[in-house]
């Protein structure tokens, strides 16, 4: 990196992984748990799950919350291009299946370190969601073992969701720009603050802009677009099938159980509306999967698919939970205690439905 050294958080390592640049930090509890690893979505680092600016109140981030619960938490921040710099901004080509395999090793290179537990909880916010299938892939490929996903108002890499909004451009290291992008953003920061913070600030917007605040690897944001290298990144190309290729949607055999949270605020009504329902499917793509491979096609006894129909038709209302807020519900003290206390509980969701569907399957 070239230019001023970049202001680090306390506990933050800068570092190059799987070929890429990464930033993460690492806030240590009870070994013997698994560890909770958080991925940030688009045009976010992961401080926005930890906090660390001066000013900031560690009670208003999920890490100290995740942290009270006695598990170690994990934060990893994909490749960002931020002004001023924090990480390098040479990353434009970063992929789906780039950011699994990072994340993943990231991970890993942490419960090396300090002698963890091999289970993760993933949590996923927002365009984070695409990675679940690839990190969980790649964590296998490395002997750990994804027990939960926790989809934070998070969206899986399935095709053609969401079409890209009008006025993408490039910035000049070939990183996506959305020009309304940190306005939108910022207007849901303040409503978290002003309705569910009792008006304290939690991200000063300075503060938000300058180190918390990035462009984002064109490919990671599910817009049907790719990094162009015959224009040295200067314009995007039209790619409609990469994105999906690399978050493996179709490998649903490779998902953990899933948990779905999202906000009660119609700023973010997309999650509100459509995330039990998503992520329902997806689980259910992945039990369905299981009995295919075990049983074969018509290897279920008449008695074995009524109550396995059963279950399925229990599970949007299992797996799902409302927390006040938008978007961001999990920042603000209330909405990051609530958001950590409902990781807590998918655990034991998550064990009981697991052990549920077995029993079921081989009864």
């Amino acid at each position: 990196m070239t230019g001023p050294t970049p202001k680090l958080y306390a506990g933050e390592t800068l570092d190059t992984v799987s070929g890429f640049p990464t930033l993460y930090n690492f806030f240590p509890a009870d070994a013997s748990k698994p560890i909770v690893v958080f991925i940030p979505g688009a045009g976010h680092n992961a401080r926005i799950a930890y906090g660390g600016h001066e000013g900031s109140s560690q009670k208003d981030f999920l890490a100290y919350w995740i942290n009270g619960h006695g598990y170690g938490f994990l934060a990893v921040s994909y490749p960002l291009e931020n002004t001023p710099a924090i990480m390098p901004a040479i990353a434009p080509q970063f992929r789906i299946r780039d950011w699994g395999k990072q994340a993943a090793e990231v991970t890993h290179h942490i419960i090396k370190q300090h002698n963890l537990s091999s289970r993760v909880v993933l949590l996923c916010w927002s365009m984070a969601g695409r990675i679940v299938v690839p990190y969980s892939i790649a964590a296998k490929s490395v002997g750990l073992h994804v027990d939960l996903f926790v989809s934070l108002a998070a969206s899986p890499g399935m095709h053609g969701t969401r079409p890209p909004p009008p006025g993408i451009t490039c910035s000049a290291s070939g990183y996506a720009v959305y020009a309304r992008m940190i306005e939108l953003f910022l207007i849901q920061i303040h409503e978290q603050e002003n309705n569910l913070n009792h008006g304290r600030t939690i991200i000063p917007d300075e503060v938000f802009k300058r180190e918390y605040f990035g462009f984002t690897p064109v490919s990671l944001l599910g817009w049907n677009l790719g990094y162009d290298r015959a224009t040295h990144g200067q314009k995007f190309s039209e790619d409609l099938f990469t994105s999906t290729k690399d978050a493996a949607v179709d490998q649903a055999e490779n998902l953990p159980v899933i948990a779905a949270l999202t906000g009660h605020s119609v700023l973010d009504a997309r999650h509100l509306i459509m995330d039990q329902a998503t992520w329902t499917f997806m689980l259910m793509q992945k039990f369905m999967r299981t009995i295919e491979i075990s049983k074969g096609v018509h290897g279920l006894t008449q008695a074995q698919g009524t109550r396995l129909a059963k279950m399925a038709h229990s599970i949007p209302g299992r797996i799902s939970m409302t927390i006040p807020g938008n978007h961001y519900f999990f920042i603000g003290e209330c909405g990051a205690r609530e958001t950590a206390q409902a990781i807590i509980d998918s655990l034991e969701m998550a064990a009981t439905l697991e052990h549920e569907f077995d029993t079921l399957l081989n009864s």
